[in-house]
């Protein structure tokens, strides 16, 4: 209560006190004045000597037919003003409040929106359309082009200056720019005369792109003529279907409060726009098959286009949409209808004069973009500029094309035009577009910032698809096979190796080449040329020189010439001719096939040849490579081995580095007139069987076949069969997919796996088996056949002879497509990889596909090249290597080399044995050695263990010993005199060896390995067709560079040795982790950003504290997740006695959401399931009493409780994942009530990131890729206390397998309070068992041969028998004897595993970090324990599951 005046009272001080009545003054201060009986109150007016209305009423009773009536100002008025509410004559409102204003507060004032009367609640009219949460007016947010502060009542919009526009005048109209307080300026009209053309121009293209196809296949110009004249005729009558309007997505969502309402509408909206780019561009790749044709390269660019437009306003909406999300209270609510021109339209408006006269091509495009206030924008202006000016770049780019497609338009329009002018717009408009390619890189980088920053919608998901579609577009562009004519003035220069380094070792090119000698003599001319732009430092190429095919190439000394002088160019017949060019080192090769034009056969020629020196590696500049076919621009200098006069005749790409290549994914063309200079016809028979017969699919394409049915009708046996090759360890064959049911076969780990589920009541069905029969990932052609029979049983067959069988319930397969090789991502989901190997052959109830002639096919190939099954590299794990045997005397004459990478100081890298004699390459403390009897040449670098690729040659000739390291460190010894060897077969191995060696075995990768051979020629190794393979992988190479933190001194948290530690010599001390040796695996794998996992324990979880208080009033919460649980808890928060709470769990998995209201209960539970592996965006809001949950931006569900004014609170604790021992029984179901199993991030409460995690139970990072059994100790911390079922007393035997990601850390601790411990840890490869018995410290320790840190499984064996210890560690043994104290009892104490309480650690221990690391198969005593069960899991350990890599 207020301390009142005057004699007033009340909550206000609007009542008199006893004794007292009203006086009102003229100037309207309140006061009471002593009761008068001379005056008195009758009615509504107080009776005086001047009678007037009583305080609240007003009108004049002095005129005869007046009275005193009540006020009336809408309940707007200021309470604490209730004595003058009004007029007491007029009536009018003198005290508005609440940004109202009127003679009755009826509207709001100036400045401000809303309904000031009905929408302050949700009463009444208010449900029909309330403002903002129903709280009123609204200020009207302007932007600083506004014409004034003020706008419209109800729909909010200002009124803009000159060129300014949207609602708030926030930013520029179309054709306009340079925002800012006075409006925007005009642009030049010209641009919008061009943006009209292009829109019709992506239409014409289409017809154009087919007279493109026709060219690469050779048709007669007659034809081409003829089909242009069809095109123009088709013309007017596609351009006139006119505009086609999109209904705008709006759903019913009154019901929302705005800023809630606005995120979900915004991320529809641009979600449907981003998703039909994607179904655009993704209808431009299957628009016909992979094999050959430059449509769907300019089709694929083309869209490039429409992408970049709408990357700048997705960019805007999520910067916007999340200041939505953190700005809920101060956002307005609109919602326009958006209509588009065509899926192409850009957000532009703008009409082209060149075809009004035949079409109405104009129509309005509306848009909001939900830019707020220049304030607000200032936030993101970085991003905002940037992306601004991409689209500046993107204009730029095309304003080539303004000027053909205007030429050609118009004579379109006038009907005169021709062939010639009609292909020079195609190649104008080509090479254009072709360049939009330059942006798209860093427009992507503009969409991670709407990924990072809008993580409560859908837009991600669209973005994902995109950026995948666009990935497929250059896949395919660098797949048209189609050669390109060169008329000896014209040039392209084609996209180098996106990863140069891969062609620093070897480099392989193959090309077809064709050429005339009737029609064209044969001079000397340029073919290609990859290298530096200026013509200086390392760089090769091929040529026509004195009528022989020549290669060059010069890897920094002096240029190597290697002429084909067998085969002269001018007798090659007028097909094209397989050419191959290959470097390895300093070694070079060049191929020639010559096919015959009356059958298959072929002719084949090759040259050799080698650099001088020792130089070996392809060095490339990646800021000034380029490559050029056919000819070269004036600004490019090439060195005077390949300078000279273009070439003629046709050339088609094949491969770089056996990856397929095209010239149609080139960066800009030079005279190239494809009317003119048409491709060459593809010679039938030239090389054609192994290129129809069989598809390539490099792990980025997959065929797909619609309606399979056509071809064969499923049946009583329905039967599929595919042959494969591969050497693939993982990849998928087949799959059918038609909602929850579906069908896979793939390789798994090099078997064959089949699973399926068609609704069965048991679940998934899985065939699997390690049977020799099943695998077939050797490189050779292997039949796979699947029947299913009588529909309830599918059989397996492999190479015809049936392997496995299993039964199912009876159904049929509800399937009408398949797909064989991969899948797009969202029908991929976690079912597996996509193939990378050839399929011979597809059929389905015995009928054939063709595979490149399926519409739904994307990003195979024609062929399956030799090459592409060689195993070039190979990953060896310490206990591995690959054994062969060849004429070899490396004793005598010897040049071996490899590129090896690793982060072990030490391993064997080559090993040849000849009795007692040895030659062995070595890599020793970080140094490579080369070893011949005795004679040792050492690198001078000492660190080749860094996790970065080197290339290594030995080489043995009659004067020297010669060692080389990635061209500069060069070593070399002289060589004594010796007998020569017999030259006979010998045994040698790479990686390691099977005979015991000094030095161990190698860990990490060896490729592009090659010795000289007595028998053959210097070419890479194979190590596919190696006789011995020992545990040796032959595919990618999971070496990474450690992290730099790894090398990084000690922590202020660790600790020295402390002196004089009883059983160790003071000559073994060593400093306590002054610098940790890096493990072959790193310490942080692979995870998702900002997410954690939860899981493995029924009390996984995080606490958080300091809540603010508004979350019991109105709560916004919002979340991302991805799971395979059907139960368990992800959200809790509930006062001390839960009698109030708020949950979000899984139910058979569904989600629910749930809170109470007094007695009542919301519960909102989802109808799909949400267990499917996926992310998916959460938010789950109360207020009040009403309950929402909004799932993936689209599935809005709500639910409300009777009543309103229950008092809810909950206290400062929220859980995520999981709960406390015993809490949240009471309210959730009980298989709920324990934690999920799955990944949660971007936890937000009202729009503000949750990062107050006072306590973690359980929770590691979200690791992306495969994972194994066991439990995983994260770099940050965290330990297990065993149940107290466990005794580590004075006699027991404990036994774990372990695998570290850090070279130090704690394993197990025990101690009791009278000073007793026992304490294992590891440290820079040793385990250690340290014990205190209450005499004193001692100790055993074991240092394996292999060492700890290697990636492999460990297995530790401590025995404690009293005062005897005895450590095993990979059957190497140790132990020690100490004091006996005759004291000591066995007590049952507290066991920690993988850490333990800083203060609980002995100081005599030299590393105090937690484990680091997997742990699995713990046994105490023989007894398995379950760390599931276990008292305690503290901090950032994952029980159940370890990251594999």
């Amino acid at each position: 209560m207020q301390s009142c005046q005057d004699h007033t009272t009340g909550d206000f001080c609007e009542i008199c006190e006893d004794g007292y009545m009203p006086d009102v003054s003229n100037h309207g201060h309140h006061s009471c004045q002593p009761f008068n009986l001379n005056q008195t109150i009758i009615g509504n007016h107080l009776a005086s000597s001047s009678p007037r209305c009583a305080p609240g009423f007003y009108g004049n009773p002095m005129v005869i037919g007046d009275s005193c009536k009540s006020c009336d100002c809408n309940g707007n008025s200021d309470p604490n003003h209730i004595f003058n509410e009004c007029h007491n004559v007029t009536g009018f409102c003198q005290n508005c409040w609440g940004d109202t204003a009127g003679a009755n507060c009826e509207r709001c004032a100036p400045g401000f929106y809303g309904d000031a009367i009905s929408a302050k609640n949700c009463r009444g009219a208010c449900q029909e359309y309330c403002f903002n949460n129903c709280q009123g007016c609204h200020s009207c947010d302007c932007g600083p082009a506004g014409l004034r502060p003020t706008c419209h009542p109800l729909t909010h919009s200002c009124q803009c200056k000159p060129g300014a526009g949207g609602r708030y005048c926030e930013r520029c109209l179309p054709d306009h720019w340079n925002y800012g307080p006075s409006g925007c300026q005009s642009c030049d009209e010209c641009i919008w005369h061009l943006i009209g053309d292009l829109r019709p121009s992506n239409k014409t293209l289409d017809q154009i792109k087919v007279s493109v196809l026709n060219i690469s296949t050779g048709a007669a110009a007659n034809d081409r003529l003829k089909y242009y004249n069809y095109t123009a005729q088709r013309l007017k009558v596609h351009l006139g279907m006119g505009s086609l309007s999109i209904k705008g997505l709006q759903e019913k969502t009154e019901v929302l409060p705005l800023a809630d309402r606005d995120l979900v509408l915004r991320a529809q909206d641009h979600a449907e726009d981003l998703q039909s780019q994607a179904d655009e561009l993704e209808y431009n790749l299957k628009r016909s098959d992979a094999n050959g044709f430059v449509q769907k390269a300019l089709d694929t660019a083309n869209v490039y286009n429409n992408i970049v437009q709408y990357i700048e306003e997705a960019n805007i909406t999520g910067l916007t949409t999340m200041d939505l999300a953190t700005r809920a209270e101060d956002v307005g609510s609109y919602l326009g209808s958006l209509t588009y021109t065509s899926l192409y339209s850009p957000p532009f408006q703008g009409c082209s004069p060149h075809f009004s006269s035949d079409i109405s091509f104009c129509s309005e495009f509306h848009s909001d973009l939900p830019g707020r206030t220049t304030k607000r924008l200032e936030l993101t202006k970085e991003v905002a500029e940037g992306t601004l000016n991409r689209s500046v770049e993107v204009l730029q780019t095309i304003t080539p094309i303004h000027g053909k497609v205007e030429e050609w338009a118009t004579n379109m329009k006038n009907q005169d035009y021709s062939a010639a002018a009609f292909d020079r717009a195609v190649v104008s408009a080509g090479e254009a577009v072709e360049n939009l390619s330059e942006l798209v890189p860093e427009l992507l980088d503009k969409l991670r910032v709407v990924e990072e920053k809008n993580p409560v919608n859908n837009v991600t998901t669209n973005i994902m698809r995109i950026r995948e579609l666009i990935a497929q577009a250059r896949s395919v562009a660098k797949k048209v096979q189609v050669s390109m004519k060169f008329n000896g003035q014209s040039s392209v220069q084609v996209h180098p190796h996106t990863n140069l380094e891969d062609l620093k070792t070897v480099t392989t090119i193959s090309l077809l080449i064709r050429v005339d000698p009737d029609k064209d003599p044969i001079e000397d001319r340029f073919i290609f040329y990859l290298g530096d732009r200026n013509g200086r430092k390392d760089y090769m190429g091929l040529a026509i020189k004195n009528d022989n095919l020549v290669y060059i190439y010069n890897l920094g000394e002096e240029d190597v010439e290697i002429p084909l002088g067998s085969k002269p160019v001018s007798q090659w017949p007028p097909v094209f001719n397989l050419i191959k060019v290959e470097r390895l080192g300093r070694h070079g090769k060049v191929f020639l096939t010559v096919p015959s034009q009356a059958s298959t056969d072929e002719q084949k020629f090759i040259q050799k040849g080698e650099a001088f020196g020792t130089d070996s590696l392809f060095d490339l500049d990646p800021e000034d490579t380029v490559f050029f076919v056919g000819g070269v621009p004036a600004d490019v200098r090439l060195p005077p081995a390949l300078s000279l006069a273009p070439f003629v005749g046709c050339i088609e790409l094949a491969s770089l580095n056996n990856d397929v290549i095209s010239m149609y994914n080139f960066k800009q063309t030079h005279k190239m007139d494809v009317v003119a200079s048409t491709p060459c016809p593809r010679y039938k028979l030239a090389f054609s069987q192994s290129r129809i017969a069989s598809y390539l699919f490099d792990g980025t394409g997959y065929a797909l076949i619609n309606n399979m049915e056509r071809r064969g009708k499923f049946g009583i046996v329905t039967r599929f069969d595919i042959a494969v090759r591969t050497v693939a360890n993982n990849g998928i064959l087949l799959l059918m997919v038609n909602g929850d049911n579906f069908f896979l076969l793939e390789l798994k780990n090099g078997f064959l796996r089949l699973m399926y589920d068609f609704g069965f009541s048991g679940g998934p069905i899985v065939m699997e088996s390690n049977s020799p029969k099943l695998q077939i990932n050797d490189a050779r052609y292997h039949e796979v056949s699947v029947i299913y029979h009588y529909s309830k049983k599918f059989i397996l067959l492999v190479d015809k002879s049936h392997v496995k069988s299993m039964e199912n319930e009876k159904k049929t397969l509800p399937f009408s497509d398949i797909y064989i090789g991969g899948a797009p991502s969202h029908i991929l989901l976690s079912r597996g990889i996509t193939l990378k190997g050839c399929v011979k052959g597809f059929q389905f109830q015995k009928k054939d596909f063709n595979l490149l002639e399926e519409p739904g096919t994307i990003g195979i190939s024609s062929g399956c090249p030799e090459e592409y099954f060689m195993s070039r590299k190979a990953y060896f794990t310490g206990e591995s290597y690959l054994g062969s045997a060849a004429k070899i005397s490396p004793f005598d004459t010897f040049e071996g080399g490899l590129n090896f990478r690793t982060l072990q100081p030490t391993g064997l890298l080559f090993y040849h044995r000849e009795g007692s004699d040895e030659f062995t390459i070595t890599l020793e403390n970080g140094a490579v050695v080369l070893n011949s009897r005795g004679t040792r040449v050492k690198s001078q670098k000492k660190q080749y263990n860094d996790g970065i690729t080197h290339f290594l040659v030995a080489s043995v000739n009659n004067d020297k010993y010669e060692l080389v390291v990635d061209d500069k460190d060069k070593h070399e010894k002289k060589r004594p005199t010796t007998a020569p060897s017999a030259s006979t077969v010998r045994n040698f191995y790479f990686g390691g060896s099977p005979s015991s060696s000094s030095i161990k075995n190698f860990t990490g990768c060896i490729s592009y390995a090659y010795i000289s051979r007595q028998d053959r020629d210097i070419e890479p190794e194979d190590f596919q067709k190696y006789t011995e393979n020992v545990q040796t992988s032959l595919q990618d190479c999971p070496v990474k560079r450690p992290s730099a933190a790894l090398f990084s001194k000690q922590s202020k948290n660790s600790a020295k040795p402390k002196k004089g530690l009883l059983g160790l010599n003071s000559d073994d001390q060593e400093p306590g982790e002054t610098e940790e040796t890096p493990c072959y695996l790193s310490p942080r794998p692979r995870a998702t950003r900002h997410a954690h996992h939860y899981g493995g324990t029924a009390n996984s979880r995080q606490e958080f504290t300091d809540i603010p208080g508004s979350l019991s009033e109105r709560s916004h919460l919002s979340l991302s997740l991805k799971t395979q649980s059907s139960f368990g808890l992800i959200f809790y928060a509930s006062d001390e006695a839960e009698d109030n709470f708020m949950a979000l769990f899984l139910a058979h998995g569904k989600l629910v959401y749930t809170f109470n209201l007094g007695q009542q209960r919301v519960k909102i539970k989802s109808l799909e399931k949400y267990n499917d592996g996926a992310w998916h965006n959460v938010i789950f809001i109360r207020d009040g009493n009403l309950g929402r949950l909004v799932i993936d931006g689209l599935t809005v569900l709500e639910d409300r409780a009777q009543g309103s004014n229950v008092s809810w609170h909950v206290s400062s604790h929220l859980y995520l994942g999981g709960v406390p021992p015993g809490r949240a029984q009471k309210n959730i179901q009980r298989n709920s009530a324990y934690s999920f199993t799955g990944c949660v991030k971007n936890l937000q409460l009202n729009g503000q990131w949750l990062s107050s995690v006072s306590q973690t139970f359980g929770v590691t990072p979200c690791f992306e890729g495969l994972s194994e059994p066991g439990t995983y100790f994260s770099e940050e911390g965290g330990y297990v206390v065993l149940d107290d079922t466990f005794n580590l007393g004075l006699k027991f035997e404990l036994v774990v397998e372990v695998r570290p990601r850090v070279a130090s850390g704690v394993l197990l601790h025990v101690y009791t309070a009278a000073e007793e411990y026992l304490t294992i840890y590891i440290r820079q490869g040793a385990v250690v068992v340290l014990v205190n018995n209450g005499v004193r410290e001692f100790f055993t320790q074991v240092t394996p041969r292999l060492g700890l840190c290697d990636g492999s499984w460990h297995r530790i064996t401590v025995i404690r028998d009293a005062n005897v210890v005895q450590l095993d560690v990979d059957s190497e043994v140790n132990h020690v004897v100490g004091p006996l104290n005759p004291s000591t009892q066995s007590a049952r104490t507290p066991v920690f595993i993988g850490g333990a309480p800083e203060s609980l650690l002995p100081e005599g221990i030299t590393t105090r970090r937690a484990y680091t690391g997997c742990m699995r198969k713990l046994t105490v005593n023989e007894s398995q324990v379950s760390f599931s069960k276990a008292a305690l899991v503290s901090g950032a350990v994952s029980v159940g599951s370890c990251p594999a890599a």
